[in-house]
């Protein structure tokens, strides 16, 4: 009984290590492949940001250089600074007559901060708004310069602008003058500060340098991050590098972001799938335990009911009647397959003196330990049985009487070699054992009454003893 409770505690630990196993599957070869592409479709995402922004960042520029063109191309302005190159007009009435339509194209476009005017020569003609430090004049070039070339990000006075130098030609394409155009980087800036959903930011690189980085307190990544990429091409584990070409510029646009909370929401969703799969596993090996349950408790019962019908309730060994079917069905086997068999019947020598002088507690231990002894000792495809008091009875299938010869010396030995301790004592014991094997058909009690002739042999030659007939030799 208690290794039929091992076997359905086993049953279940099966279903449990099934279920755990299913989900380990799952999860390697379904789930976890399922993870990956999911984070690779999602990666596109920052893709499509990156896009957005670089949208908004070259259409800014390019904004700028219109601008730029503008001022240069002002038709009314370059006529009259051609008429004050050619001495028709002096430089108060070029002033008077530009100054104030340059003012008017600086108050129409909110981000133009300054625009500086100078001659062929880069002598300075006139200026409206910010006035620029004379380094930036010098940078521009402006006697080499033929076409609209942006500095990038300059100091001018207490901030920083966007510095652009623009060539000015008549309609023979002859040089005529230059104009330094100072641009307010506000909307550039807006670009980089803004958030992608909290999860990372924007930055501008130029030539390897990082020249806009957003410094508001929402940005969760530091600008650490990407100069490590910018300086060793590579990115840690819990950030996200990509990057853009700013087209017509020197400019690139990186997004960076942090990998753990872009990915938040996707890992959100699939813990919780995970979950749902854990418990409704939970469920399946609860639901088949609450259905096992009362086939279980059957099984039992039937078990129980089998080792009362079936065995002996001290040694636990097959009882009398019991063995009667078995070697009923041993002997069928054997006349059918023209197969040996041999028998065993033994009983305990002077057993009645133990239960006088050591108590019939005593003699019930003996009968355990033999029990055991017997267990021990014979095949896996053996019978033994109580047959009745201390007398016991092994079936041996397709064993000769050579093979049951040393099985029953074994157990004799085997019993006659180890004392059982008591309450009462030490108590030792012998056995005498009568072997009968039969080679062709015959009835049971014929196997039986020879192996009962043969242990009445054993005893009356002095007991402790192994005596061995055949039932041809009968």
């Amino acid at each position: 009984m208690e290794n039929f409770r091992r076997d359905i505690a086993k049953l279940y630990l099966v279903m449990v290590v099934s279920g755990l196993t299913l989900i380990l599957t799952f999860y390697l070869f379904g789930f976890r492949p399922l993870v990956d592409r999911l984070h690779e479709e999602h990666e596109e995402e920052i893709v499509h940001y990156l896009d957005g922004g670089l949208w908004l960042l070259q259409g800014m520029l390019d904004k700028h250089y219109d601008l730029a063109r503008q001022s240069a191309s002002r038709t009314a302005i370059r006529n009259r600074q051609i008429a004050y190159l050619d001495g028709k007009v002096s430089k108060e009435e070029l002033v008077a007559f530009s100054a104030p339509k340059l003012s008017d194209a600086l108050g129409a476009n909110r981000e133009a901060v300054g625009i500086s005017r100078f001659d062929p020569g880069g002598n300075l003609l006139f200026s409206v708004g910010v006035a620029l430090p004379e380094h930036i004049v010098n940078e521009c070039n402006l006697r080499e310069l033929d076409e609209i070339r942006m500095l990038g990000r300059r100091q001018v006075g207490n901030e920083e602008y966007l510095v652009y130098c623009s060539n000015i030609a008549d309609k023979g394409e002859r040089k005529v003058g230059a104009d330094i155009l100072v641009m307010d980087d506000v909307g550039i800036e807006k670009i980089v500060e803004s958030t992608l959903d909290e999860q990372g930011c924007y930055a501008i690189v130029k030539d390897g340098e990082i020249i806009y980085w957003p410094h508001g307190g929402h940005n969760v990544i530091t600008v650490d991050v990407l100069e490590t990429y910018l300086d060793s091409g590579e990115v840690d584990e819990a950030h996200i590098v990509k990057s853009r070409y700013v087209e017509g510029h020197n400019w690139q646009l990186y997004a960076v972001v942090n990998r753990d909370r872009f990915f938040a929401d996707i890992d959100r969703q699939l813990l919780i799938l995970i979950g749902i799969l854990l418990v409704v596993l939970l469920v399946v090996i609860l639901l088949s335990v609450i259905a096992l349950r009362p086939i279980i408790r059957t099984l039992l019962r039937e078990k129980e009911l089998f080792e009362l019908s079936h065995q002996d309730g001290l040694t636990g060994l097959f009882n009398h009647a019991y063995m009667q079917t078995l070697l009923d069905n041993e002997l069928e086997r054997a006349r059918r397959f023209e197969r040996p068999l041999s028998v065993l019947l033994f009983d305990l020598d002077h057993f009645k003196q133990v239960n006088d002088n050591y108590g019939h507690q005593a003699g019930d231990k003996v009968l355990r330990h033999v029990g055991e002894v017997i267990l021990s000792e014979i095949r896996q495809i053996d019978l033994a049985a109580r047959y009745g008091g201390e007398e016991f009875m092994v079936i041996l299938p397709e064993t000769d009487a050579e093979g049951a010869q040393v099985l029953a010396e074994r157990l004799r030995c085997a019993i006659s070699q180890k004392t059982v301790s008591t309450s009462a004592g030490e108590v030792h014991v012998t056995i005498s054992v009568g072997v009968a094997t039969c080679n062709s058909c015959y009835e049971k009690h014929d196997v039986i009454e020879v192996a009962d002739n043969a242990l009445y042999t054993s005893k009356a030659n002095g007991r402790n003893q192994v005596t061995r007939f055949t039932l041809e030799a009968v």
